[in-house]
Protein backbone atom coordinates (compact mmCIF):
# COMPACT_ATOMS: atom_id res chain seq x y z
CA UNK A 1 0.00 0.00 0.00
CA UNK A 2 3.06 2.44 0.90
CA UNK A 3 4.58 2.16 -2.82
CA UNK A 4 1.01 2.61 -4.08
CA UNK A 5 0.69 5.78 -2.14
CA UNK A 6 4.44 6.84 -3.49
CA UNK A 7 3.12 6.37 -6.89
CA UNK A 8 0.65 8.58 -6.67
CA UNK A 9 2.62 11.30 -5.06
CA UNK A 10 5.28 11.21 -8.01
CA UNK A 11 2.60 11.22 -11.05
CA UNK A 12 1.14 14.30 -8.90
CA UNK A 13 4.53 16.13 -8.84
CA UNK A 14 5.06 15.13 -12.07
CA UNK A 15 2.25 16.72 -13.54
CA UNK A 16 2.59 19.80 -11.38
CA UNK A 17 6.01 20.39 -13.27
CA UNK A 18 4.26 21.14 -15.83
CA UNK A 19 1.52 23.15 -14.60
CA UNK A 20 1.76 26.87 -17.00
CA UNK A 21 0.41 28.34 -19.94
CA UNK A 22 1.89 26.38 -23.55
CA UNK A 23 2.57 29.82 -25.56
CA UNK A 24 4.59 29.97 -28.51
CA UNK A 25 7.75 31.96 -28.52
CA UNK A 26 6.55 34.62 -31.15
CA UNK A 27 3.42 34.78 -28.28
CA UNK A 28 5.69 35.44 -25.66
CA UNK A 29 7.90 38.05 -27.31
CA UNK A 30 5.41 39.87 -28.87
CA UNK A 31 3.27 39.90 -25.39
CA UNK A 32 6.23 39.95 -22.40
CA UNK A 33 4.32 41.80 -19.98
CA UNK A 34 1.67 39.20 -20.23
CA UNK A 35 4.40 36.57 -18.81
CA UNK A 36 6.16 38.27 -17.06
CA UNK A 37 6.87 36.09 -13.86
CA UNK A 38 4.45 33.42 -14.55
CA UNK A 39 5.08 29.28 -15.90
CA UNK A 40 5.05 29.24 -19.22
CA UNK A 41 5.31 25.99 -21.23
CA UNK A 42 7.54 26.55 -24.67
CA UNK A 43 8.47 24.42 -27.42
CA UNK A 44 11.35 24.75 -30.34
CA UNK A 45 14.82 24.05 -31.76
CA UNK A 46 17.94 24.57 -29.34
CA UNK A 47 20.51 27.15 -30.93
CA UNK A 48 23.62 28.33 -29.16
CA UNK A 49 23.81 25.87 -26.29
CA UNK A 50 26.54 26.02 -23.44
CA UNK A 51 26.84 24.17 -20.52
CA UNK A 52 28.85 26.59 -17.87
CA UNK A 53 29.95 26.70 -14.32
CA UNK A 54 29.06 29.33 -12.05
CA UNK A 55 32.19 31.55 -10.07
CA UNK A 56 30.76 29.45 -7.01
CA UNK A 57 31.16 26.35 -8.89
CA UNK A 58 27.55 25.33 -9.59
CA UNK A 59 27.25 23.76 -13.12
CA UNK A 60 24.51 25.83 -15.25
CA UNK A 61 23.08 25.54 -19.32
CA UNK A 62 22.31 28.42 -21.02
CA UNK A 63 20.91 28.25 -24.76
CA UNK A 64 18.67 29.94 -26.91
CA UNK A 65 14.76 28.14 -27.96
CA UNK A 66 14.03 29.69 -31.49
CA UNK A 67 10.76 28.77 -33.45
CA UNK A 68 9.62 30.36 -36.47
CA UNK A 69 12.28 32.84 -36.39
CA UNK A 70 11.71 34.08 -33.07
CA UNK A 71 14.16 32.81 -30.04
CA UNK A 72 14.00 33.42 -26.42
CA UNK A 73 16.88 32.39 -23.87
CA UNK A 74 17.08 29.94 -20.79
CA UNK A 75 18.36 29.31 -18.03
CA UNK A 76 18.61 26.31 -16.38
CA UNK A 77 20.76 24.53 -13.22
CA UNK A 78 23.13 21.69 -14.26
CA UNK A 79 24.25 20.71 -16.90
CA UNK A 80 21.73 18.78 -19.70
CA UNK A 81 23.78 17.25 -21.91
CA UNK A 82 22.15 18.18 -24.97
CA UNK A 83 23.26 19.97 -28.52
CA UNK A 84 22.11 22.52 -30.75
CA UNK A 85 19.41 20.88 -33.02
CA UNK A 86 17.54 19.83 -30.83
CA UNK A 87 13.84 20.05 -30.32
CA UNK A 88 12.51 20.01 -27.23
CA UNK A 89 9.94 21.40 -25.12
CA UNK A 90 11.03 23.99 -21.60
CA UNK A 91 9.12 24.89 -18.79
CA UNK A 92 9.86 27.81 -16.13
CA UNK A 93 9.34 31.15 -15.09
CA UNK A 94 9.70 34.33 -17.93
CA UNK A 95 11.19 37.18 -16.93
CA UNK A 96 11.13 40.58 -18.69
CA UNK A 97 14.36 41.73 -16.90
CA UNK A 98 16.40 39.88 -14.26
CA UNK A 99 19.35 41.63 -12.45
CA UNK A 100 22.17 38.77 -11.02
CA UNK A 101 24.67 40.85 -9.53
CA UNK A 102 26.12 43.17 -12.05
CA UNK A 103 24.84 41.08 -15.29
CA UNK A 104 21.21 42.40 -16.52
CA UNK A 105 19.17 39.51 -18.84
CA UNK A 106 15.88 40.16 -20.63
CA UNK A 107 13.32 38.10 -22.07
CA UNK A 108 14.70 34.88 -20.66
CA UNK A 109 12.91 31.73 -18.78
CA UNK A 110 14.24 29.66 -15.41
CA UNK A 111 13.66 26.29 -16.50
CA UNK A 112 12.77 23.88 -13.80
CA UNK A 113 12.44 21.62 -16.44
CA UNK A 114 13.87 20.41 -20.03
CA UNK A 115 12.09 17.56 -22.06
CA UNK A 116 13.70 16.11 -25.76
CA UNK A 117 10.75 16.02 -28.12
CA UNK A 118 11.25 13.02 -30.58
Amino acid sequence: MRWAIQVVIMILLASLAWAGEKVSVAALLQNPERYDGKTVIVEGKIISYQEKFSRRGNPYTTFRLEDNGFSVAVFAWGHLGLKDGLRVRVSGVFQRVKQVGRYTFYNEINADKVQLLK
